[in-house]
């Protein structure tokens, strides 16, 4: 995993999770937008316009920090089936306020049963904290996103698994 944080306050996340699955397999789970997209510990809710994530599509995204909540708002930027989904999440206050960022994530085929996931995280670091401050942080978050993600796809590899008829009685 990698956390860059400029002196600029621009922000450069990356984590990558290596299966033994197909890509064509993980993506079946991945294109659920709402479970993927809330895999970010922050994301309590996701509205899409139009109910069907697309390309284009605006978002509202509940966040929840402990009791208080706060609506931001998002669009899917990519839409690649079969590869890749990226979406902005925005402070309704404007570009410059609350942490505006896109997130990621996109496959790649390494093999016909091996692929790569790549969560990548960018944008505009806002709070005036230090920089290794800002850096702990979203090593927090990505290390809860990447494990999220992680385990909702061994769960569903193992089930597929449990399916495979192995001969035996």
């Amino acid at each position: 995993m990698t956390i860059r944080v400029r002196p600029s306050g621009r922000v450069r996340c990356e984590a990558t999770i290596p299966l033994t699955m197909s890509s064509a397999r993980v993506w079946g789970q991945l294109r659920d937008f709402h479970r993927y997209a809330s895999h970010d510990h922050f994301h309590a809710g996701i509205s899409i316009e139009g109910g069907v994530p697309r390309r284009g599509a605006a978002l509202q995204i509940d966040h929840r920090y402990g009791p208080f909540r706060v609506r931001r708002v998002g669009t899917i930027l990519r839409w690649q089936e079969g590869r890749q989904f990226a979406f902005s999440d925005l402070s309704r206050r404007g570009p410059r306020h609350g942490f505006p960022h896109v997130m990621q994530l996109r496959l790649q085929a390494d093999a016909p049963d091996r692929c790569t996931l790549l969560i990548r995280v960018t944008g505009h670091w806002t709070a005036p904290v230090p920089r290794w401050i800002a850096r702990c942080w979203l090593w927090w978050v990505m290390t809860t996103i990447t494990q999220r993600v992680r385990n909702d796809l061994l769960r569903f590899q193992i089930s597929l698994d449990r399916k495979i008829p192995t001969g035996r009685t």
